[in-house]
Formats: C-alpha cells, sequence, structure tokens
C-alpha cells in the first residue's frame, strides 16, 4: 500500500473491516480477535471501571491523552488498568492516515501498561467537527482508598502548569511533544503500594484549587493549604494567569497518613517526579489556599484553546 492510499477520504459510519485491518488493529494490542458486537474478558475480585473522552488536541497526541485519562482514574482508586473499550470517531471527510495516527498513539501507550483492548467502535458521522476518541478501561482493584482523617498530610505531586504552557505554545504555533510526559499514571501505580497513601485524584481542569475543591467537597473535608513549595512548570508565570487554576493534566493530589511521609517521597524520588507537602486535612468542610477560602473557581482563558488546533499536512 502506497502513501497515497492513507489520504483515501473514510467513507460515512462505521469504517469498513479492511480500514479497520489495515490502519487500526495492526496499532493495537487486542485480547483477541475482534468479533461482531463486542468482546469477553475474564474478571475475578472487584473490577473498576472509567470513562473519558479526548478531544481538542493535536492528532498525533489524541490517543495518548485518551488512554491515560481512563486508565489514570481506574489507578486512582487503587486498581491495575487491565482491558480498554475504545471509540475513534471522526468528521465524514476525514482521511484514512488520521485515523492511523490516533490508533497509533492509542496502542503505543495500551501495551506500554501491559492494557488490552478488548472492544470498541470506530466511525466518521456526520456532525462531529473534530476528532474524538473515548475510552473506558477496566482494572484490578489491587488496594481500597480510605476516607481522610484529620491529620493526614495533603500533596501535590507532579509540575503545576505545564499543560497550560504547551496549549499556549501551539496556539502561538510553536509545536512540543511535552505532552508524552503530562500523565499521572506511573506515580500513582507507584503510590499503590506505598502503605497509608489514603487518597489520589488527578489535577486537569480548573488546576490545583479546582482539584482540591472536588476532594473537600467529595468527601466532606477541610483542607489548608500552602503552596508556595509547589513546583511550577517552565513558562507557566509568564501566562498571566493563576498558576493553581490552570490546566495541570499530568500532576496529582494525594493523601497519606502523617507516618508515611518517607514513603510517598521515596517513592516521587524513584520516578523523579516533584513532591510538594502542602498542608493537613482539617476537621470540618471547606478549602482554604494560601490563607484564602475557594469555594467557587471560574475557568481561565486558555481552557478555550482546547479544540482551537488543527493539522495542517
Amino acid at each position: 500500500m502506497n502513501a497515497s492510499d492513507k489520504r483515501r477520504k473514510l467513507g460515512l459510519g462505521k469504517v469498513s473491516r479492511e480500514v479497520l485491518e489495515r490502519s487500526v488493529f495492526p496499532h493495537l494490542p487486542l485480547a483477541d480477535t475482534p468479533r461482531l458486537d463486542g468482546g469477553v474478558v475474564r474478571c475475578q475480585g472487584e473490577v473498576v471501571v472509567a470513562h473519558s473522552p479526548s478531544i481538542g488536541v493535536p492528532l498525533e497526541s489524541l490517543g495518548f491523552f485518551a488512554f491515560h485519562y481512563a486508565a489514570s482514574n481506574v489507578a486512582a482508586l487503587f486498581a491495575r488498568p487491565k482491558h480498554l473499550v475504545a471509540g475513534l470517531y471522526l468528521p465524514v471527510g476525514s482521511e484514512e492516515r488520521d485515523l492511523e495516527t490516533i490508533a497509533g498513539g492509542l496502542g503505543v501507550e495500551a501495551r506500554r501498561y501491559g492494557v488490552t483492548v478488548v472492544a470498541g467502535q470506530t466511525a466518521t458521522y456526520a456532525g462531529i467537527e473534530t476528532p474524538l476518541v473515548t475510552a473506558t478501561c477496566l482494572g484490578e482493584r489491587v488496594g481500597t482508598p480510605v476516607d481522610p482523617a484529620p491529620g493526614d498530610v495533603i500533596y501535590v505531586i507532579g509540575e503545576v502548569g505545564g499543560e497550560a504552557a504547551w496549549l499556549k505554545g501551539l496556539s502561538m504555533g510553536v509545536a512540543g511533544d511535552e505532552w508524552k510526559g503530562f500523565t499521572p499514571l506511573p506515580i500513582m501505580l507507584r503510590l499503590q503500594e506505598v502503605v497509608g497513601v489514603t487518597l489520589m485524584h488527578d489535577i486537569s481542569e480548573g488546576g490545583v484549587k479546582r482539584a482540591l475543591l472536588e476532594v473537600s467537597e467529595a468527601l466532606g473535608v477541610r483542607l489548608a493549604v500552602a503552596t508556595y513549595d509547589v513546583r511550577l512548570a517552565e513558562g507557566v508565570l509568564s501566562l498571566d494567569e493563576d498558576p493553581l487554576r490552570l490546566p495541570t493534566y499530568g500532576a496529582m493530589i494525594a493523601l497519606a497518613g502523617s507516618g508515611t511521609r518517607e514513603g510517598v517521597e521515596e517513592a516521587c524520588g524513584e520516578l523523579g517526579v516533584p513532591c510538594s507537602m502542602v498542608g493537613v486535612v482539617e476537621a470540618g468542610e471547606g478549602l482554604v489556599v494560601d490563607g484564602e477560602a475557594v469555594r467557587r473557581l471560574d475557568r481561565v482563558d486558555l481552557d478555550w484553546l482546547y479544540g482551537s488546533f488543527s493539522d495542517k499536512r
């Protein structure tokens, strides 16, 4: 097959078996030969399931984010990602090579973490304006999250604002591959092994403040943090936005018992991931960041950059 064939336009609706076998299946770690209506997996014990869409980023990164959004949510619930159900949806008139780029990115990450693709759908539909990938990840539970208690330590793990700096660069025509490091999955899997870690939560839309607010509201606890020691990614301060509200996928929040600090910091050190102890869980409810109560957060202007990128070949 020559390169010009990959420019062939995809037809409307489900992609043909021929195209799947040529441009999708070879890139995915399939659990078995795909069947007509789904796949079969054998599960034992407790299964954790998470679903996430990925949209609005350059094609070469779309499969990466689709995998990590879902797999990281499984890992945050103390489970090992094992299987994936994927949906690859493109606008009518997309080229087959676009589909192959997305499948390739998804497959590389799934193989890296030993995750098999067990089912999915691939199609083009009228009404879809930009490529969309949906991913449902299934994992086997290896531990159980524990409700935080007063005195538990709060960590911000990873660099803050890297995703925002990348988005800003893209909007200015500077294409970089920093996105390849925007995942909390490796450190989440490592922290599953640290006795005393009670909660993990990824930082994404709304940044550090929103992630902390979500933890506080969901669990009904009071978090008091001071962020002077949080590691900021290069270029973040030049964005003229509150760094703690910037999109920051790749970093995470972790809570752990007061006697586990050495274990958490050792795990982060092994993987070369910045780790900042920012505060403790207190009795009561609400979030206080650097002395100010946080109750409501609006989105920053950089969030609107998602979906504004297109590949010009």
